[in-house]
C-alpha cells in the first residue's frame, strides 16, 4: 500500500469512517513495527489537525467554590445602615433556595467521590510482585511498593488510559479498532502505545522507560510545560532525573529491565548507592554507611532474593562487607 494512500485511509479511520475492509487492511499493516511508529506520528498530526474540548471539571468546580466565598465574604461585610438580616429556619427558604442547597451538596459529593466509582487503584505491598490481566487482555506485572490506577468498568473507545506510581511491566494487546494506550506517570512522563513490550519505574529518585518490542510515543511535559515528544526503537531507553533532566541511551539486552519479574537483579558496575534506593523502594529499608567511601563501591553480577534477607546476604557477600539490622535500618561496614 502507498504511504500516501494509507495516510489517507488512518485519517478517515481517525475520523471514524473507515470500513470494515480498511479497518482489517489497517491491522495487517500495523503488523510491522515501523508501521507502528509511523501510524503514532500521523494519529498525532491528526489530533493537532483536529483539536478536541475537553472540559476541565476541576478548574470549573474550583471557580465555583471561589464565587461562593466571594458571596459569603460580602456578606459578612454589610453595614450598619443597612437592614438588618432576617435569619428564617431552613423551612421558611424558598423552594428553590433548599433545591439548590441539596444540588449543591449531592454535586460536591459525587465530584468527590467519582474517581473512586470511575477508578479502582491496584496497589502491591514492599517485596510484593502481582500480575495483572486488563480489561483489554494486556498483561502487567506490578514491582514493589507500586500502585496502577485503570477504568472499573473497562476502556473507552478511543484509548486505553492508566496511571502507574512506582514501576510495572507491560505487554499491551494490539485491538483491532488500534486504540492507543497510555500509561501517566508523576514525572510528566507519558507513555502512549499501540501493542509493545516495555518497563516504566517512577520512583522518588527517578523515571526511566525501557522499550524491548515494538514502537513507543514518549510524550514528556517538563518544568517548563514544553512537550518534547520522542519516538523510541527496541533497546531504547529514556530516563528523567528528580531535576527534570531527561536522557537518551540504548541496550542490546532491554530484556534486562524486567528480570525483577522473576525476583532476579542484574547489577553491572551498580553503585552502593543506587542499590540502597533499591532497597529503599523494594523492602522500604533505610541504608546507612559507616565509612563514606562505601557508596561509590560498585557491584557487577546477577543473583535471585526473593526477600530482603536473601538480597541483603548476596550484596554482602559480593561486596565483601557486613552488615546489621535493627527494625527498618541496615548499616554496611567493613
Amino acid at each position: 500500500m502507498k504511504s500516501t494512500n494509507i495516510k489517507d485511509t488512518l485519517f478517515e479511520h481517525f475520523a471514524g469512517r473507515s470500513t470494515a475492509l480498511q479497518r482489517t487492511m489497517i491491522a495487517d499493516w500495523l503488523r510491522e513495527p515501523a508501521n507502528q511508529t509511523q501510524y503514532v506520528a500521523w494519529l498525532d498530526e491528526w489530533e493537532q489537525q483536529h483539536l478536541q474540548y475537553l472540559a476541565d471539571e476541576d478548574t470549573a468546580f474550583q471557580n465555583l467554590n471561589n464565587r461562593i466565598d466571594t458571596w459569603e465574604d460580602a456578606q459578612h461585610h454589610v453595614t450598619e445602615t443597612q437592614q438588618p438580616t432576617i435569619i428564617r429556619p431552613l423551612f421558611a427558604q424558598p423552594r428553590w433556595l433548599v433545591a439548590a442547597a441539596v444540588l449543591l451538596c449531592l454535586l460536591g459529593g459525587l465530584y468527590a467521590s467519582r474517581t473512586y466509582w470511575l477508578y479502582q487503584t491496584i496497589e502491591t505491598a514492599y517485596g510484593e510482585t502481582r500480575p495483572l490481566t486488563l480489561s483489554d487482555g494486556s498483561h502487567v506485572t506490578l514491582n514493589a511498593h507500586s500502585t496502577l490506577r485503570v477504568p472499573r468498568f473497562g476502556f473507552g473507545q478511543k484509548s486505553r488510559t492508566v496511571w502507574l506510581t512506582g514501576e510495572a511491566a507491560f505487554t499491551v494487546q494490539h485491538t483491532a479498532t488500534n486504540q492507543r494506550f497510555v500509561v501517566h506517570t508523576n514525572r510528566g512522563v507519558d507513555v502512549v502505545v499501540l501493542g509493545t513490550e516495555f518497563n516504566v519505574s517512577d520512583r522518588p529518585g527517578g523515571t526511566k522507560v525501557v522499550l524491548s518490542k515494538g514502537a513507543i510515543q514518549l510524550n514528556y511535559t517538563g518544568k517548563t510545560r514544553a512537550v518534547r515528544q520522542l519516538r523510541l526503537k527496541p533497546g531504547d531507553a529514556v530516563s528523567v532525573d528528580p531535576s527534570g533532566q531527561l536522557r537518551q541511551s540504548h541496550t542490546t539486552q532491554p530484556e534486562i529491565s524486567t528480570v525483577w519479574r522473576e525476583h532476579r537483579f542484574v547489577f553491572n558496575h551498580t553503585t552502593v548507592r543506587e542499590i540502597a534506593e533499591l532497597l529503599r523502594d523494594t523492602y522500604n529499608l533505610r541504608v546507612v554507611l559507616k565509612n563514606k567511601e562505601l557508596a561509590t563501591r560498585t557491584v557487577t553480577g546477577s543473583f535471585e532474593a526473593r526477600n530482603a534477607d536473601e538480597f541483603l546476604q548476596v550484596v554482602a557477600e559480593l561486596l565483601e562487607i557486613n552488615y546489621k539490622q535493627k527494625d527498618n535500618t541496615v548499616t554496611f561496614f567493613e
